[in-house]
């Protein structure tokens, strides 16, 4: 299942995240608290809005409600956060893919949290990515993954979670094979796509994957 969260990050245009939304064919889209206002703005309607319910406008809520979406409230005091919760209802719902939307800008201990949840994502066997305006980002986790773009397109490849081993990056302009990257060094920022498609392997270690578009 193939599941889209969206979060109260910033969105700085509509109709492009929009196109998005509707071109993945997500089976089910949930909001996370304020994500619901960023939804009624693109005239989305969810299938769950989660949270603690504080961000989200009150005329939206009724909207909603009179549309029949589900509604999980939580209390303001929790140790999980509202990206957590959706998280976890995905993992009930089967998710073998998970995307974010509005997962960056704003706040930066939100967007960083949220890059991290990429990982905790990923090592219970589902497909992180997060898609804004101008970038998708990706995690490859002791594997080899392919990135579909255009020749051209800007990919930074960085270690997280500590150092990677033997990483292999193929059909870049700067190519690496069975590197080393250590995780406080940026070797892997802006390298270039030579096709349509890069491979970027790690046989020991977790890397964050960015694409410019």
């Amino acid at each position: 299942m193939k599941i889209c969260i969206i979060l109260n990050g910033e969105i700085k245009g509509y109709k492009a995240i929009r196109e998005v939304l509707y071109k993945e064919e997500y089976n089910c889209i949930i909001c996370a608290d304020g994500g619901a206002n960023h939804a009624y703005n693109m005239e989305i309607i969810p299938d769950y809005i989660i949270g603690d319910l504080d961000s989200v406008k009150e005329d939206i809520v009724k909207y909603y409600k009179n549309l029949n979406v589900r509604f999980e409230k939580f209390p303001t005091k929790k140790n999980e956060t509202d990206t957590e919760l959706c998280i976890y209802l995905a993992t009930k719902l089967k998710a073998d893919e998970i995307h974010f939307i509005g997962a960056l800008g704003n706040r930066v201990d939100h967007m960083i949290a949220n890059i991290n949840l990429l990982y905790y994502i990923r090592i219970q066997n589902i497909a992180p990515k997060i898609i804004s305006e101008e970038e998708e980002i990706y995690i490859a986790l002791n594997e080899e993954i392919s990135i579909n773009g255009k020749k051209g397109d800007t990919i930074s490849v960085i270690p997280i979670n500590g150092n990677a081993n033997s990483v292999t990056l193929t059909n870049l302009e700067y190519p690496l094979e069975n590197y080393h990257m250590k995780f406080y060094i940026p070797l892997g920022i802006s390298n270039v796509m030579l096709e349509d498609e890069c491979k970027i392997k790690v046989s020991d270690g977790s890397l964050l994957i960015i694409k410019n578009i």
